[in-house]
C-alpha cells in the first residue's frame, strides 16, 4: 500500500526480453537501461545507438516539410529587394525564441528585419487586425509568424486585402483552411509529410533558419540551437527524435556561453553553468524568460536574448530575473488562497474539476497556479481572474480527461474558449461561473471516474539491490536530456528493511531512510517527505519508487537515491482488514512494545497463555496497558473489546474461532490493521495447548490400557488418578471429559462402570474409535486447528487478509 495514496503503474517487460537481450549485449549496456530504450520505443541497436549519441547529421531535412520552399523563395526575395520583414511571435518563451531564432538567423544575412511580441494583457494572443495595420503602415511587405498563426484565418485575409504577404509558422493544431498565405509550414498539416510532427515553434523556426541558411550559401547554423533548445523544453513538447536532438545539441552550445543574453541571466539566477540540464531549462531559465509576458511585456526577454552588449544584458537579466521573483510572490499568494478553497470545497462536495474565481488573481500567473492545484489534488483545474464582471480563465488537466472538450460541453457559459486536452483558455462573465462550475462537475461526474483521480506514478523498471550501482547512474546519465516523453527514470525495488529514519533540513521537511536488502544499505532521501514520518515503522518491509543519480562527496563519486514514494510490502487488504505482516521479526517483544507505545491502550493483543499476556504487560511502559486476550479467556468476553486501534496477534491462534468474534464486531469500521508477530516457534506451544485439551489417538491408548490392565477398573482412583501417570503433562478438564464421551461411545463404559467388551475394544484399538462421534469431532477441531495454523505461518499476507476477511463475515 502506497503511504502516499498513489496508484503505481509498473511497465511490463514479460514479451520484451529478447530485444532488452540483444540491446544490452551489443550496446554493452546493463539490462535496466535497455528497458529504459525499449519504454521509449527502441527496439534495434542502430535506434539506440542514434539516440545515446545525437548529432547534427540526425537533423531531417528542412526541406521535406510542407511550405518550406516557398517561405525560403520569398524570403530570398524580401532579402534581395531590401524589404522590411517583420517576425510576429508569442509572449511566452517559445514564441519569444523563435522570434529570436528568425531575426538573428534575418540579421546575418543582412535583412530589414523587426519583430513584434503580442501584449497579453492587451490585444492578447495570437494575431490581431490593429498590429498588422501598424505594420504595413511601418513600411512592412512581410511578416512571418512564429508559434502563431494556424487559425487565424480572417486575420490572414485582412493582411493579405491591406497588401501585406504572410508566412505562418506554427505547431498547434490546425482548424481551419488558410487562405492568402504566401506560406504555412506546420508539420501538423494533413498533407505534410515531414517525419516528425512534434517540434515546438521555436523548432520550427530553426528548420525555417537553416533552409534559409543553406539556400542563401550560409553554414548550418548551429549557433541558433541555444534558442531552440529553450522554446523546446519552455513548450513541453516530447523529448524524442528531432526534439531531442534539438535539446541535446543546444545545450552544449549554450555550456559554451557564446550568448550575452543567456550568460547575463545565468550568472543573475545563480547557476552553474557546467550543471545546466533540461531541467534547468526547464525549471530555472524558461521561467526567467517566461515572466516578463506572465508580469507585463515580453520584449525585455526578446531583447536580452539577442543583446549583444555584457552591460545592457545585465540591466535586461536582471529586470527579467525581478520579474520571475514578482511572479513567485504573486503566485504563492494566490496559491495559499485557492488550496484553501479548494480544501473547503471538496469537503463540501464531490468536485471533480476544481472552478475557483478570484477578484485581483492576476490573469498571467493563474495558468501556473492550476497547474498546482492539479498536482496536489489530482483534478483538473479551471481558475478565473475576475475585473470587474469580466472573467478570464486558465484551465489544467489530468491525464486522460480532455479539458477542453470539457468547455465545449459547457460553451452555453463562456464567451470564448481554446486549447488542447491538457490545457486550456476562457473568457466568462463573473454572473455564468457559478453555473460554469456546475456543469463542469456535471461533465466529469459522467467522464471522469474515481480511479482516474487517485494520483499515479509511472515507474519504468524493477531493480534488484545488485544492479543498482554507480554503474547503473552513468549509463542513465546517457539518456539525456530528460523531458516529456524521455522522463528521468523511476525505477521500483521490493521488499527493503526499514531500518530507521530521521527528519532532516533546516526546517525538518525532508526525510532520510536507512533501508537494507541482501547486504546493501542505501540512505535515500523524500524531499518534502515529514508527512510520512508518523507512518513509518521501524523493522518493517518496504517497496521504494525511486531515482538514482551520482554525486560527489569530498571529492569521491557516490550513488545517491531520491525516492518518490514507497509502501510496505509486508501488507495486504482484504475489505476493512489490512494485514501487516511482522513474522519475520527476531524480537517479538521489543516490536510489540514498539506498536503499543504508537496505539497505546487502543491496541488488543493476542497472546496464547495468561502468563504470555503477563510478560507482555510488564514490558509495556503504558499508564493503561492494552487489552491483552489469551486463547482461554477469549471465550469469556460476552462483548469482545472493540478498541479503535490495531490486533496484534502476538502468539499463534489455535483455531480461527479464537478471532471469529472480535473479527465480527470491527467489520463495520473502516479500517482493522491486524499484526502478525508469531513464528514457528509457536507450534511447540501450540501443540501442547492441543493436548491437554483434545485427546490424540495415541494418548487414548495408554489411557485405555491403564483401565483394561488396573483390577480397580474405572474408578476416579484410575482415571483420572493413575491414567494422569501416562500424560507428561496436566491436561485441562475438557480433556478428561473428552476422553470419558469417546470410552463411552465406543462401548467401554456404561453408566460409568466398564462393560465386558473391553476386552474386544482392546482388541480392536483403534478402529473402534470411528463409532465415537466425540472422537471424530475431536480429530476434526485438531485438525482445523492445524490446518489453520499452517495457513497462518505460510500463506502471503493476501491470503490470510481473505481467510480473516471470511471469518468476520460470518
Amino acid at each position: 500500500m502506497s503511504l502516499s495514496g498513489k496508484q503505481w503503474i509498473l511497465t511490463n517487460h514479460n514479451n520484451d526480453q529478447d530485444i532488452i537481450s540483444v540491446l544490452a549485449g551489443d550496446l554493452g549496456l546493463a539490462p535496466a537501461v535497455a528497458r529504459l530504450l525499449v519504454n521509449r520505443g527502441i527496439t534495434n541497436p542502430g535506434q539506440a545507438r542514434d539516440f545515446l549519441c545525437p548529432s547534427k547529421e540526425q537533423f531531417h531535412s528542412p526541406w521535406k516539410m510542407l511550405g518550406m520552399k516557398e517561405a525560403v523563395k520569398r524570403l530570398l526575395t524580401a532579402l534581395e529587394k531590401g524589404e522590411k520583414i517583420v517576425i510576429h511571435g508569442d509572449y511566452d518563451a517559445d514564441g519569444i525564441t523563435a522570434s529570436a531564432i528568425l531575426v538573428e538567423a534575418l540579421h546575418y544575412l543582412d535583412a530589414d528585419v523587426d519583430y513584434y511580441l503580442p501584449d497579453r494583457f492587451g490585444e492578447g494572443y495570437g494575431l490581431h487586425t490593429d498590429p498588422l495595420k501598424q505594420f504595413k503602415e511601418n513600411g512592412a511587405s512581410l511578416v512571418v509568424t512564429v508559434d502563431c498563426g494556424i487559425n487565424a484565418a480572417e486575420e490572414i485575409k485582412f493582411a493579405v486585402q491591406n497588401g501585406l504577404d504572410m508566412i505562418i509558422t506554427d505547431h498547434h493544431q490546425p482548424l481551419e483552411s488558410i487562405e492568402g498565405a504566401v506560406a504555412v509550414i506546420n508539420p501538423r498539416q494533413e498533407k505534410c509529410d515531414y517525419p516528425f510532427r512534434e517540434l515546438s515553434g521555436a523548432g520550427i523556426a530553426f528548420k525555417l533558419a537553416s533552409a534559409l541558411m543553406e539556400k542563401a550559401g550560409g553554414s548550418f547554423p548551429d549557433h541558433l540551437l541555444d534558442l531552440a533548445a529553450l522554446g523546446t523544453t519552455a513548450d513541453v513538447v516530447p523529448l524524442f527524435d528531432e526534439n531531442r536532438n534539438i535539446v541535446y545539441s543546444g545545450l552544449n552550445i549554450l555550456r559554451s556561453m557564446k550568448r550575452v543574453g543567456f550568460n547575463a541571466l545565468i550568472e543573475a539566477v545563480s547557476l552553474d553553468v557546467e550543471r545546466i540540464t533540461s531541467t534547468a531549462l526547464s525549471f530555472i531559465l524558461a521561467p526567467a524568460i517566461n515572466a516578463a509576458g506572465r508580469m507585463g511585456e515580453a520584449l525585455p526577454a526578446a531583447q536580452l536574448l539577442l543583446e549583444t552588449d555584457p552591460a545592457q544584458a545585465k540591466i535586461l537579466a536582471e529586470k527579467l530575473h525581478q520579474a520571475n521573483q514578482t511572479r513567485r510572490s504573486t503566485e504563492k499568494k494566490i496559491l495559499i488562497e485557492a488550496e484553501e478553497a479548494t480544501k473547503k470545497m471538496l469537503a463540501e462536495d464531490d468536485h471533480r474539476i476544481i472552478t475557483l474565481a478570484g477578484e485581483n488573481w492576476h490573469h498571467g500567473v493563474i495558468g501556473i497556479v492550476a497547474s498546482r492545484l492539479v498536482e496536489k489534488f489530482n483534478r483538473p483545474a479551471c481558475l478565473i481572474a475576475l475585473e470587474g464582471e469580466q472573467g478570464r480563465g486558465s484551465a489544467r488537466s489530468i491525464a486522460g480527461f480532455d479539458i477542453t472538450a470539457a468547455l465545449a460541453n459547457c460553451s452555453a457559459f463562456l464567451e470564448r474558449f481554446g486549447g488542447h486536452d491538457q490545457a486550456a483558455g476562457f473568457s466568462v462573465q463573473s454572473g455564468q461561473v457559478d453555473a460554469l462550475r456546475e456543469g463542469l462537475n456535471i461533465y466529469a461526474r459522467q467522464n471522469l471516474g474515481a480511479r482516474e483521480l487517485k494520483p499515479r506514478l509511472y515507474i519504468e523498471s524493477e531493480l534488484d539491490p545488485s544492479e543498482i550501482k554507480i554503474d547503473l547512474t552513468t549509463q542513465i546519465e546517457q539518456l539525456q536530456p530528460f523531458g516529456t516523453g524521455n522522463p528521468v527514470p523511476l525505477f521500483a525495488s521490493r521488499d527493503w528493511d526499514l531500518k530507521s529514519w530521521r527528519l532532516v533540513g533546516s526546517d525538518q521537511k525532508h526525510l532520510k531512510l536507512k533501508v537494507q536488502k541482501n547486504g546493501l544499505l542505501l540512505d535515500p532521501i523524500i524531499f518534502s517527505g515529514a508527512f510520512l514520518e508518523p507512518r513509518l515503522e521501524k523493522g518493517r518491509r518496504v517497496d521504494l519508487a525511486f531515482r538514482l543519480k551520482d554525486s560527489f562527496y569530498r571529492g569521491k563519486k557516490t550513488l545517491e537515491a531520491e525516492v518518490k514514494d514507497l509502501s510496505y510490502s509486508d501488507t495486504a487488504t482484504s475489505g476493512y482488514l489490512e494485514i501487516i505482516d511482522r513474522r519475520q521479526c527476531k524480537d517479538r517483544l521489543a516490536c510489540v512494545t514498539d506498536i503499543l507505545n504508537r496505539n497505546g491502550k487502543e491496541a488488543v493483543v493476542f497472546a496464547a497463555t495468561i502468563s504470555r499476556s503477563k510478560v507482555i504487560e510488564k514490558n509495556c511502559s503504558l499508564k493503561e496497558p492494552p487489552v491483552l486476550i489469551t486463547s482461554g479467556s477469549m471465550n469469556e468476553y460476552g462483548e469482545v473489546p472493540t478498541n479503535s486501534g490495531p490486533v496484534v496477534l502476538y502468539d499463534l491462534p489455535l483455531h480461527g474461532g479464537l478471532l471469529k468474534k472480535m473479527l465480527i464486531q470491527r467489520a463495520g469500521w473502516e479500517t482493522l490493521p491486524v499484526y502478525l508477530l508469531y513464528n514457528t516457534d509457536d507450534l511447540q506451544q501450540n501443540l501442547f495447548l492441543m493436548d491437554i485439551s483434545l485427546p490424540s489417538e495415541e494418548l487414548l491408548g495408554k489411557i485405555l490400557d491403564v483401565i483394561i490392565k488396573n483390577p480397580k477398573g474405572f474408578t476416579d482412583e484410575v482415571f483420572p488418578g493413575i491414567a494422569k501417570q501416562k500424560v507428561d503433562f496436566k491436561p485441562a478438564p475438557s480433556f478428561w471429559k473428552r476422553a470419558e464421551s469417546i470410552f463411552s461411545e465406543i462401548g467401554l463404559l456404561e453408566n460409568g462402570y466398564l462393560t465386558r467388551q473391553s476386552g474386544q475394544i482392546n482388541h480392536n484399538w483403534p478402529e473402534c474409535l470411528v463409532s465415537s462421534a466425540t472422537y471424530q469431532a475431536t480429530k476434526e477441531l485438531r485438525e482445523n486447528c492445524e490446518q489453520f495454523q499452517k495457513l497462518l505461518l505460510e500463506a502471503p499476507p493476501e491470503e490470510i487478509a481473505s481467510c480473516f476477511q471470511s471469518l468476520g463475515s460470518d
